[in-house]
């Protein structure tokens, strides 16, 4: 015969009641949390795939992060562009107007004037800064691209981010592809043999004349030289020279126009994986959402009968404790 000893009554009591106070206080922490996964233990598989789940949405935090900077930048870009085209066609146009014989040399010296502003402005442009990061440096950003004579300064890299998983898109355009042709490169001025005229009508600048025996191969490469060849024409009354760089400005206005459409197709690559990128983030936290919180009906239910086992504990303990020596005698 095994004798019991009040001892292990006492145990076997605290066990008891400390197992279902557990259960009850578990319970009610995730009452008062409406989640059913509080702690790994809960559902190791399920919390294997809420920690899935949290690590793509913080990728996709920084994702939609890296979206808006290239947004921002582009837009900017975008702007600059429009305003460089603007003023090129408008250079153009006075480069029409003035590619005939009818103008007399007095008008052209005032239409280079304008000219000359309409290039200060266009390098203006091409130095412009978002912040302090240079939009046409490539990726030297902190260097200015372009000295005062339109010498390119910056590189020819593209600056890449990182818009989705090993998604990486283009947000700049360097000064190189912009500003010079792509079937020329700068012109090498030893090659064309230009000589002063004997009245210099603007000191900011050197006042040439071409020669009749120059090749169309020898026409400057740049915007910047483009303009400056523009006026230079128009001060010393050259209509034949204004002639031959129409061609050139043509091409680059269409080169403006052509990078301008390219930053349009980044700017719906970007509106696109910006808006698959929320869409992921609803689907993931309904996902979340079904491991993760508790069925309330079904979690107040065990919480009740927990309860009630929790009280009959204490009702059967108080019984037990309360039995005196006198009862074992009877």
């Amino acid at each position: 015969m095994s004798r019991v000893s009040e001892n292990s009554s006492v145990h076997a009591i605290n066990y008891a009641v400390g197992k279902t106070k557990g259960k009850v206080e578990d319970l009610q922490l995730k009452g008062s949390t409406l989640k059913r996964v509080s702690k790994p233990s809960d559902d190791p598989v399920g919390n294997v795939e809420l920690l899935a789940i949290r690590s793509q949405n913080i990728d996709a935090g920084q994702y939609l992060r890296n979206l808006g900077f290239a947004q921002t930048q582009l837009s900017f870009t975008e702007n600059v562009l429009e305003e460089m085209t603007d003023l090129l066609v408008k250079a153009k146009e006075l480069a029409i107007g003035q590619a005939s014989s009818i103008y007399s040399p007095e008008i052209r010296q005032g239409v280079s004037k304008e000219i000359h502003q309409i290039r200060q402005q266009v390098l203006s442009l091409a130095n412009k800064r978002m912040g302090n990061r240079y939009l046409f440096a490539g990726q030297k950003v902190l260097t200015r691209p372009f000295d005062q004579h339109g010498k390119y300064m910056g590189d020819t890299n593209k600056i890449n981010i990182e818009i989705n998983k090993d998604v990486y898109v283009p947000i700049n355009i360097n000064g190189h592809e912009l500003f010079y042709s792509k079937a020329k490169g700068p012109v090498d001025k030893s090659q064309v043999d230009l000589k002063p005229t004997e009245i210099d009508l603007n000191p900011e600048i050197a006042v040439m004349r071409k020669p009749a025996s120059i090749e169309p191969e020898a026409v400057p490469a740049s915007v910047f030289d483009e303009l400056r060849a523009l006026e230079n024409a128009l001060l010393t009354d050259n209509p034949q020279i204004i002639q031959g760089l129409l061609e050139r400005m043509d091409d680059s206005i269409e080169r403006m126009v052509s990078h301008r459409t390219e930053i349009g197709a980044l700017t719906n690559t970007i509106s696109n994986a910006e808006t698959n990128i929320e869409k992921t983030k609803l689907l993931n936290e309904a996902h979340k959402s079904k491991i993760e919180d508790a069925d309330v009906t079904e979690l107040f239910g065990d919480l009740q009968k927990e309860q009630n086992v929790l009280k009959a504990t204490y009702r059967a303990s108080s019984n037990l404790m309360n039995t005196s020596l006198m009862d074992f005698l009877k």
